[in-house]
C-alpha cells in the first residue's frame, strides 16, 4: 500500500493540489514555519509549483518548452532553463541534495515496520474520503549538508481509492550539520483541495517576470558557499554504466562500447526542443558514425508504443534505447531536456550540454577527441 501511495500521482493525467507544510523545530534550535503549497501539473511536460509562506515566495513553471524559477524577496530573481519533466525532476534541478536523498529511499525501504491501525474519514475541500491510517517506524535517513534522521515515526491516511496520502504527521530526531544538540522536528502536512484529471487552464503554465524582478544564470545567496545552479554538469566524471534496450530489442551496455567516442542524447516525445535538435543529431551522426561515434537516443519516461508511433513518422538512423524501467536518467542527473553527453573512449564525460543549441560545443569537443569529416582538415 506504501508503495502504491508512493506512485499515486504518476497514475493521473492531469492534477492541482492545495497543500498546507507546518514544520515545528524544537532543541537545539526553535523553529515554527507555515508552508502552503500549490501545484499544478499536466503530463507530460507542464507543471506549476507556488508557495507564499514565511520564507518568501517561489514560483516555478515549466510549459513543456521552458522552466522558470521566481524566489521573491530578498532576491526577486528568475531562472530560465530547459524544461523539466516531473515535479520530481524539478526536486532534482534545484536541490539535488534531496533529489539524492528521494532517490536512495526509493533503492531501499525507508520502513523499519508499518501496520494498518484502523479507519477514519478526511475532508479535503469539503469532500469526505475513506482513509486506512498507517503507522509507521522509520529507518535512519541521510539528509543533505550531512544531518541525519533518526528515531522518527510517521502516521498516514491514505485515500482507499486512489491511494493518495491525503494527511501525514511526522517526528523524529535531527542530529549533524551545524547542530550542536540534536534536534527534534514534527512536520504535519494536510491537503486542502484537490482536482483530479480535470483540464488544467493554459494561464497556469505561463510564466510573466514580477515587476522588479531580473533574470539571472543562476541565484547567488550569501548564506551559501556556492550559487545555487539551476542545472547539473558532469564534466570530467566518470560515465555511470547502463544496460538497456533498443526499440528493435537490441541491447546495448555502456561497457561493450569503451574504446569508442559516445554521444548521449536524453530527449522525450512530447519535448518540443528535443524534436528540434533531432535533424541536428542525425547530421552528425551521418557524418561521424564511420569514424567512431556511438549515438543513442535516451528515451527517458515512455514506452515503446508511444516512442515506436513517434520513429515511425520521424526517422532516425541511429539507435534509440528506452531508459523507463532503469536509474539512467538518475545516474546522470538528468533533470531537463535535451541533455547532451558526450563520453571520450575512457568513459569519462567530456561535454554535458541541458537545453538546445549543444551542435557548436559539440563539434569541437569531437575534432578535440580527434573526428573529423572528410571537409574538416
Amino acid at each position: 500500500m506504501l508503495k502504491e501511495s508512493a506512485d499515486a500521482l504518476r497514475g493521473f493525467k492531469s492534477y492541482e493540489l492545495d497543500q498546507q507544510v507546518v514544520i515545528e523545530i524544537k532543541g537545539g534550535i526553535e523553529s515554527h514555519l507555515e508552508l502552503p503549497v500549490k501545484l499544478a501539473v499536466s503530463n507530460p511536460g507542464r507543471l506549476r509549483i507556488e508557495s507564499n509562506g514565511q520564507l518568501g515566495s517561489t514560483v516555478i513553471v515549466s510549459d513543456g518548452e521552458n522552466t522558470w524559477m521566481y524566489v521573491g524577496s530578498p532576491l526577486k530573481q528568475y531562472t530560465k532553463t530547459p524544461a523539466v519533466s516531473s515535479p520530481d525532476a524539478l526536486i532534482k534541478s534545484v536541490n539535488p541534495g534531496i533529489g539524492e536523498m528521494l532517490e536512495d529511499l526509493k533503492t531501499r525501504d525507508p520502513y523499519l515496520s508499518a501496520k494498518i491501525t484502523g479507519q477514519e474519514t478526511v475532508d479535503v475541500g469539503g469532500e469526505k474520503f475513506d482513509c486506512y491510517v498507517v503507522e509507521a517506524a522509520l529507518d535512519k535517513i541521510k539528509m543533505p549538508d550531512l544531518y541525519t534522521m533518526s528515531n522518527g515515526s510517521t502516521k498516514m491516511w491514505i485515500d482507499k481509492k486512489t491511494h493518495l496520502l491525503l494527511k501525514q504527521t511526522t517526528t523524529a530526531t535531527i542530529e549533524g550539520g551545524p547542530l550542536k544538540v540534536p534536534t527534534k522536528m514534527t512536520q504535519g502536512t494536510a491537503m486542502l483541495a484537490m482536482k483530479l484529471n480535470q483540464p488544467v487552464a493554459d494561464s497556469f503554465f505561463v510564466f510573466t517576470p514580477p515587476e522588479g524582478s531580473r533574470q539571472v544564470d543562476e541565484f547567488k545567496v550569501e548564506a551559501l558557499k556556492a550559487p545555487v545552479k539551476a542545472t547539473a554538469d558532469l564534466t570530467g566524471k566518470p560515465a555511470v554504466d547502463f544496460k538497456l534496450k533498443a526499440i528493435d530489442g537490441t541491447e546495448y551496455a555502456l561497457r561493450d562500447l569503451r574504446g569508442k567516442v559516445v554521444l548521449l542524447d536524453f530527449w522525450a516525445t512530447w519535448c518540443a526542443p528535443c524534436r528540434k535538435e533531432l535533424p541536428i543529431l542525425e547530421k552528425i551522426h551521418h557524418e561521424f558514425r564511420d569514424k567512431g561515434l556511438v549515438l543513442l537516443g535516451m528515451d527517458v519516461g515512455e514506452d515503446s508504443d508511444t516512442v515506436g508511433k513517434f520513429l515511425r513518422e520521424t526517422k532516425l538512423s541511429y539507435p534509440v534505447v528506452l531508459t523507463a524501467a532503469g536509474q539512467t536518467d538518475q545516474n546522470y542527473s538528468v533533470t531537463a531536456y535535451p541533455t547532451i553527453v558526450l563520453l571520450d573512449r575512457e568513459g569519462k564525460i567530456v561535454l554535458y550540454h541541458v537545453g538546445t543549441g549543444s551542435e557548436k560545443d559539440l563539434r569541437a569537443n569531437l575534432t578535440a577527441l580527434g573526428l573529423t569529416t572528410a571537409e574538416q582538415p
